[in-house]
């Protein structure tokens, strides 16, 4: 078993109410998040001994990303904050070697909405983005398709030396 290297886990997102319309976004630079799953225990002493009581799901994930100049991912995610909208996310882990058959990457999806938004703004350091994104529901396993866009943004592959309109006598 190998272990598996953070940088491959990317987030992407979209408004729900574009669910039809639009395909996935990727925030820019994202530097860290944490996807996070907790439950409340009440632990119940009775005279047999401490019973516990098994609360809700409760998942959130931590966003930590460096602004980038016109990212519309990030202008949409500040929007959506601000308006109160309802989002998408997939955390997919872009690592061919676990790509299933159709060539899709593990992913989990969630729906919910950013809690904050802020820009730290440093006269010595990039300017970041920090948000946290609360799951609304439970998030759900499966396999995500990565458009040649999205594949793009996450990592340009591998191009010859020449022009892409030429055939190469």
């Amino acid at each position: 078993m190998e272990m598996l290297d953070g940088k491959h886990k990317v987030l992407l997102f979209r408004k729900l109410s574009e669910q039809e319309t639009e395909d996935a976004v990727k925030l820019v630079f994202q530097t860290e998040h944490t996807f996070s799953y907790s439950r409340e225990l009440e632990r119940i002493v009775t005279k047999d001994g401490t019973v516990v009581r098994v609360g809700d799901l409760e998942s959130e994930v931590s966003i930590e990303a460096i602004q980038g100049a016109g990212d519309p991912a990030g202008e949409m995610l500040r929007d959506a904050v601000i308006n109160g909208e309802k989002l998408e996310l997939w955390e997919v882990t872009v690592d061919e070697e676990l790509a299933n058959e159709e060539g899709k990457y593990p992913a989990v999806y969630a729906q919910g909405y950013l809690d904050s938004w802020e820009n730290p703004a440093s006269a010595e350091e990039d300017a970041t983005i920090s948000s946290n994104f609360t799951v609304e529901l439970e998030p759900q396993f499966g396999f995500a398709t990565l458009t040649e866009e999205q594949q793009q943004a996450i990592q340009y592959a591998f191009t010859d030396t020449l022009a892409t309109g030429t055939t190469g006598v």
